[in-house]
């Protein structure tokens, strides 16, 4: 049986949204949005798995769901979400209509891909590292990486300010 717990910060971010943002964002923001869960939600149905519940916060989405049977199952339902925003992506620009559903498709895509904890792509790695022989130097690893990447994302993020 699933639940679905909606938090306040839902609810302000949502409110923010709409007070800051125009309908075509909104709507293509919701869409964008909408593919993603539902890509994950085919894959956890095709490979047998069961949604636990869903919790809405400012932060996104997070599905919980019982414990994939196997890892390729798991890896499979993981990277369908961003799988479906690249899609779409590609489908939206291969049609000429690459607005602003097609580059908030790409972002939520690659975004979600990005390794840290939370997010698919940290959320698999996650994954892949429980259990192993070497768990503790992977998660070291995966720490490492991680931070680089935070430093290196925070660098690009303030010399794109600095241009401005």
């Amino acid at each position: 049986m699933s639940r679905v717990r909606v938090g306040f910060s839902f609810l302000l971010f949502n409110g923010l949204l709409f007070l800051f943002c125009g309908g075509k964002m909104i709507f293509s923001f919701y869409s964008v949005c909408l593919l993603h869960e539902l890509g994950h939600l085919a894959a956890l149905r095709l490979t047998g798995g069961e949604l636990r519940r869903a919790e809405l916060s400012f932060f996104g989405i997070r599905m919980v769901a019982a414990p994939a049977a196997d890892i390729g199952r798991g890896a499979v339902v993981l990277l369908s979400g961003p799988t479906a925003n690249l899609l779409l992506y590609a489908v939206l620009t291969a049609l000429g209509c690459g607005g602003i559903t097609a580059r908030l498709s790409l972002a939520a895509g690659v975004f979600n891909l990005l390794p840290f904890s939370g997010l698919d792509g940290g959320t698999l790695l996650d994954m892949l590292a429980e259990g192993r022989p070497c768990e503790r130097q992977l998660r070291t690893c995966l720490t490492v990486v991680r931070a680089a990447l935070a430093v290196g994302l925070a660098a690009l993020a303030v010399a794109g300010i600095a241009k401005t």
